[in-house]
């Protein structure tokens, strides 16, 4: 039995602000028309109401052992927020789901939590933390 490849799994910084995300989707592939969208916000942003999630459209490709694989990398700094107010691009906490386009199916299935997130956040959403600093901790009685 193989082990899942978890270094390419869920959504990982790689790079100062690059988040890479990789999900399987078995039997979900491009040659059949499908698209998989991701979309991603600042967890501050995600409920004021004029800042909308950041849409990525992902790539298919199949790995040799499990299928259909999904993925792409998302580069904080050369996406631009879609509203001056927004805390994109900064440290802390993005908040993310993924939609799937469907051929014959009118919309989208959204909502689509990521199996192999290692955080979450608010509601049905999986998260990644940018910048993130392990706890410290100190030495035990002064």
């Amino acid at each position: 039995m193989d082990l899942l490849p978890l270094d390419k799994l869920g959504a990982r910084e790689v790079g100062d602000g690059q988040l890479d995300f990789g999900v399987f989707l078995p039997w979900v592939s491009a040659a059949d028309g499908n698209r998989l969208w991701l979309k991603i916000i600042h967890e501050k942003d995600q409920f004021i109401r004029d800042i909308a999630p950041t849409r990525v459209e992902l790539r298919h490709g199949v790995d040799p052992t499990y299928g259909d694989y999904w993925t792409t990398r998302v580069d904080l700094g050369q996406l631009a927020g879609n509203n001056p107010r927004s805390n994109w691009g900064q440290p802390g906490r993005y908040v993310y789901r993924f939609a799937l386009e469907r051929p014959g199916l009118s919309g989208e299935i959204d909502w689509i939590i990521d199996p192999f997130a290692r955080e979450f956040g608010v509601g049905k959403l999986s998260a990644v933390t940018v910048g993130y600093q392990p706890h410290v901790w100190g030495a035990k009685g002064r």
